[in-house]
């Protein structure tokens, strides 16, 4: 854990955090009003934010906000240069004592509101939305809980947070794109936060009831959504509302910042146990997505295939889009995983390797994740089976295909399964020549995939198989 740079170490072409209090609710009071109205902006304080929702409680108090720029720009000219309050920022509760159920309590609030100083603010340097998720999402692990805990009495000072170690991932990075999906859904339940989901990638979807089980966990725990109506900014389309939904995402990302931290089972299993108020139910459940994500040297199904070699019914692709010898994203290479599929769908059925290369060496599937908008297995398999196969073959095939992904050697490898369809299989692909589409039919013969080439072997194939 300690071998990560200090959150406070400034790092070249790596995200950086500072962190400052912005309006003082003794020295700055004259500026706040005690009712909403045009021109007033929220005041955000500890109270209203818990971890990943802005909507813990109602605002007391709104700001002018023309009064307000003249506060921070102090003796500046307003030349209606953008300033912090204006842009998406981490805020963290500044009073965290001990005996809280958890002693980190950070979101990201919206745009175009002011914090009291019973908050810590903070932009990220490289102004990219998902570097302020991830972080947001670090500060509210049980890791850094754990790390801070040890240091405090009552107050978090901005000191003892930079003094916390953090891995300064990069998009691409393990983990990366998966942390930030799921703290997005967490966080991105209202309008405001439109733009911050759709540039992480989210996908709008409608909003899911609350959960019947929701607001347990005593006076600190985290607001239901639903209990708190439209709030400061109303309902969303884009993040996760429903109670047990969210109870599920917290524990994988707790889990997966276990692995990033490279915690044993038994550290981590320490470090639950130093949160007594926390319901064991939360803390059981983020460990165990810990031992899910728990990396091995290999799936020992998996490696019981590639020791096998490739065979009528197993074939190996090192990539499913991008090409390896140019190094760029290339159509052809899906095609060539489309032949693969309806010739084993064509014939008896097999396994499909992607991410394994012909000799058996495991790459991975990273070369083709950089080339997805979601550059996870998420998004890998959302664009395998609706985006390719399911649209070029036919979505009735679905029974007969099943996706799943395993780890070797710390690389990730995708296996397709394929059954007996129940009916022949075309693919259309263009001839090179006339450059028309042709409805090609391709089976497997030996270890290879094979196209019919002539009506006459189609028309024997076809009624040897099906009948």
């Amino acid at each position: 854990m300690h071998s990560f740079p200090l959150l406070g170490e400034k790092i070249a072409d790596r995200w950086n955090l500072s962190l400052r209090q912005e309006l003082n609710m003794t020295s700055d009071s004259h500026l706040f009003k005690q009712q909403s109205g045009e021109g007033r902006r929220p005041l955000y304080e500890g109270k209203m934010i818990h971890q990943f929702t802005h909507q813990h409680a109602e605002p007391r108090y709104w700001v002018d906000e023309d009064e307000a720029r003249k506060a921070a720009l102090g003796r500046n000219e307003d030349v209606g240069q953008e300033l912090d309050y204006q842009e998406y920022r981490i805020a963290l509760r500044a009073v965290g004592e001990n005996t809280n159920s958890r002693n980190f309590i950070a979101s990201v609030i919206p745009r175009n509101t002011f914090c009291g100083h019973s908050l810590l603010v903070s932009r990220i340097t490289k102004r990219q939305y998902s570097f302020l998720i991830y972080a947001c999402t670090l500060l509210n692990s049980f890791v850094l809980d754990y790390a801070i805990k040890m240091k405090i009495a009552r107050n978090v000072s901005i000191f003892q947070i930079y003094q916390l170690p953090v891995p300064r991932l990069q998009e691409g990075d393990r983990y990366f794109s998966e942390i930030v999906d799921r703290a997005a859904k967490l966080i991105c339940t209202t309008p405001e936060f439109d733009d911050l989901a759709a540039e992480v990638g989210l996908r709008p979807s409608s909003p899911q009831p609350p959960s019947p089980k929701a607001g347990k966990g005593g006076e600190d725990a985290p607001a239901p959504l639903a209990q708190l109506g439209r709030g400061v900014g109303g309902e969303g389309i884009y993040g996760v509302t429903d109670e047990a939904e969210r109870a599920k995402l917290r524990a994988e990302l707790d889990g997966m910042i276990a692995h990033l931290y490279g915690l044993t089972e038994a550290e981590f299993q320490h470090i639950l146990s130093t949160f007594p108020i926390v319901p064991a139910e939360t803390k059981q459940a983020a460990l165990e997505v810990y031992r899910t994500f728990t990396p091995t040297v290999g799936d020992q199904e998996i490696l019981a295939l590639i020791a096998q070699g490739e065979s009528a019914q197993l074939e190996f692709k090192s990539t499913a889009r991008w090409n390896l010898k140019d190094g760029k994203k290339d159509r052809t290479m899906e095609e060539v995983i489309l032949k693969t599929v309806a010739a084993f769908l064509n014939a008896e059925g097999g396994t499909l390797l992607i991410g394994v290369e012909d000799d058996g060496n495991v790459l991975g599937l990273q070369p083709d994740y950089q080339t997805l908008q979601k550059k996870n297995r998420d998004g890998f398999e959302l664009w395998l089976m609706n985006d390719l196969l399911l649209k070029e073959l036919g979505k009735e095939l679905a029974p007969f295909i099943s996706v799943s992904f395993h780890i070797i050697d710390h690389k990730e490898v995708c296996r397709v399964c394929l059954g007996r369809a129940p009916q022949p299989v075309y693919i259309n692909i263009r001839n090179p020549k006339s450059g028309q589409l042709e409805e090609c039919l391709f089976i497997r013969s030996g270890n290879l995939t094979s196209k019919l080439d002539t009506p006459r072997a189609i028309a024997n194939y076809t009624k040897t198989r099906w009948g």
